[in-house]
């Protein structure tokens, strides 16, 4: 049986199928992705989606928008943005399936208050001497043959808040001579329990040939740089003018710097300058 379309009715089909053709453009572009609702490019590193986070934290936060009825609600997508992207296997199964593949991992209900996001989420996240090591960089990072000082804290633990101040001038103070790290273990419990930490804050050093070293000293800049020195590793070469070169481009290819002191020799002495 054949039908025919009159005029009429072929002008309200187009209609209806340009309605549906708008509805679904509206259900693809309200469906906003997670690294758009961070406002991060999908090669952000962890620091970066932390740091994009808690800025967005700080300014939806329900509790600094109580007049607006869809506070709640809009703090939940960012937050279960951050949930995701945050965990490297889960941020693998969306960039490849999307919200499709994150179907099982129901996250991003609760949320904490708008104190905690200004004064303990990510301690170390603004200074550039401090790197904030999450699972999936960790043992890349420690087992790179770099000699690492590592801070393992909880952001709800006072104590760990007293150490940040002279945690962050020890990191000023030996940057360019070892790498100094941080390890949040309220986002990274897994981490933290593989690795056996169980107080807080809990000092080691970890050096690639050896096993891990904890800190028990007294928590000052001194004795922190003091233990530290003592798996500093360091060679003396003498430059020349036939070796200088080629011993200078060596250490820009290694990305290892140089204390190099002049000196001139007077008498038979040698005076550095």
């Amino acid at each position: 049986m054949e039908f025919v379309l009159s005029k009429g009715d072929h002008t309200r089909y187009l209609r209806f199928l340009l309605l549906v053709l708008v509805c679904a453009i509206v259900l693809v572009c309200t469906d906003q992705d997670y690294y758009s609702l961070l406002g991060v490019s999908k090669e952000a590193s962890s620091r970066e989606i932390r740091q994009a986070f808690k800025k967005l934290a700080l300014k939806l936060h329900p509790d600094k928008n109580q007049n607006d009825p869809n506070a709640h609600e809009n703090f939940l997508k960012i937050n279960r943005a951050y949930e995701v992207l945050k965990d490297e296997d889960l941020r693998k199964k969306y960039d490849k399936y999307g919200e499709k593949g994150l179907e099982d991992q129901q996250q991003g209900g609760r949320y904490e208050s708008w104190h905690f996001y200004r004064y303990d989420f990510g301690i170390y996240d603004d200074d550039p001497e401090i790197i904030t090591l999450d699972r999936g960089e960790f043992d890349a990072a420690v087992n790179s043959g770099e000699l690492w000082f590592v801070n393992f804290y909880s952001p709800r633990c006072s104590h760990c808040h007293d150490l940040a101040p002279t945690w962050r001038e020890f990191a000023k103070e030996m940057d360019g001579v070892i790498r100094i790290g941080a390890v949040n273990c309220g986002d990274n419990r897994m981490l933290c329990r593989i690795k056996g930490i169980n107080s807080y804050p809990s000092l080691y050093v970890f050096k690639t040939g050896m096993q891990p070293v904890k800190y028990y000293g007294d928590r000052s800049k001194e004795s922190l740089k003091n233990f530290a020195m003592q798996y500093v590793t360091s060679t003396v070469t003498e430059l020349w003018a036939g070796n200088f070169v080629n011993a200078i481009e060596t250490s820009f290819a290694s990305g290892l710097g140089w204390l190099i002191t002049f000196c001139a020799e007077r008498g038979g002495k040698y005076v550095k300058y």
